[in-house]
């Protein structure tokens, strides 16, 4: 993942305003001639995923398009929008969807919006890999599939800006689990083109691949198998059952990561019922569960268990 940037930035002059787009990396144009205007953003993001809290005072209008698949929280005195053919108005906390190459009116007046900002390659990776499909990432609507959905959505962003703006979100993994709970949530608050029906049955059937191939490492973890012998136990292939497990594996392991770690903790097991004075040795027990590197078995479980496999097995 790329470096963190910080954004902060206070207008009080509208003629300010056409600037506010090329600073921010967004490609809209801004206007108002109100007398009350004022203008406060915080944006913070990396180069695949962006959040943004704007404040609006008064009134003003943007127009233009987005290269981000772009969604806007609103809470508003007045928030009217056009998209292409399409019009609307969100004022009291809804989300309303902006895409790349639709563009779009808006006019706001005394507005907070918090703005989640998902990069269109990030997003279609995030598609194939949770449906199992290639499909480009095309969207209906720019309002959320429904009610229920729309609420689900607010939940999102305000738990995404809340990580933002805490200081654990410059660790990358913290960063990369958010970015991709947000991907998951646009995809499926949103109407996706295409059969809804067919894209569950495939997450349905990646969910089926990740238990059959996990039950079938559990079963087997003796047997000299390999990540190809679950898939075909899967009934799929290998490059399948990554997708299925990069979709469902709550650690995020791949197939072959899931096969050793599980490896591991039985080896982890033995070792804390061994005995040394009757003949147990790292080398026996690591060798059992197919480690027959040394060093890397004591690498693996130093971070894991955060100490030596020796030293488990001596206490």
């Amino acid at each position: 993942m790329g470096e963190v940037f910080r954004q902060k930035l206070t207008i009080a002059d509208p003629e300010v305003l056409p600037g506010v787009g090329e600073r921010t990396g967004m490609r809209f144009g801004y206007s108002s001639t109100d007398p009350g205007f004022s203008y406060r953003l915080s944006r913070a993001g990396d180069e695949r995923f962006a959040m943004s809290t704007v404040h609006v005072g008064g009134v003003m209008s943007l127009w233009g398009d987005t290269e981000t698949f772009t969604v806007a929280q609103v809470r508003a005195a007045r928030y009217d929008w056009q998209i292409g053919a399409q019009t609307g108005s969100a004022a009291a906390g809804a989300s309303v969807l902006f895409r790349p190459e639709y563009p779009s009116l808006s006019v706001i007046e005394d507005a907070d919006v918090t703005l989640t900002h998902l990069s269109v390659g990030l997003v279609q990776e995030i598609a194939d890999t949770v449906y199992g499909t290639s499909t480009p990432v095309l969207f209906d609507s720019p309002t959320p599939v429904g009610d229920r959905w729309g609420r689900y959505w607010s939940g999102l962003a305000r738990y995404g800006a809340d990580v933002v703006d805490s200081e654990v979100y410059t660790e990358p993994l913290v960063r990369a689990e958010l970015t991709r709970y947000l991907a998951v949530g646009l995809l499926e608050c949103f109407p996706l083109a295409g059969d809804r029906e067919l894209r569950y049955l495939s997450m349905e059937a990646q969910a089926r691949r990740y238990r059959v191939a996990v039950q079938f490492f559990d079963d087997h973890l003796g047997h000299p198998i390999t990540v190809e012998d679950a898939a075909r136990a899967a009934g799929t292939t290998t490059a399948a059952l990554l997708r299925a497990f990069r979709a469902n594996d709550p650690l995020g392991l791949t197939p072959a990561q899931y096969l050793r770690r599980a490896r591991l903790d039985a080896a982890h097991r033995d070792l804390q019922a061994g005995d040394p004075t009757t003949g147990d040795t790292v080398r026996k027990i690591a060798a059992r569960w197919g480690f027959t590197h040394q060093g890397r078995f004591a690498q693996y479980y130093r971070q894991i268990y955060g100490t030596t496999p020796r030293h488990t097995l001596d206490h």
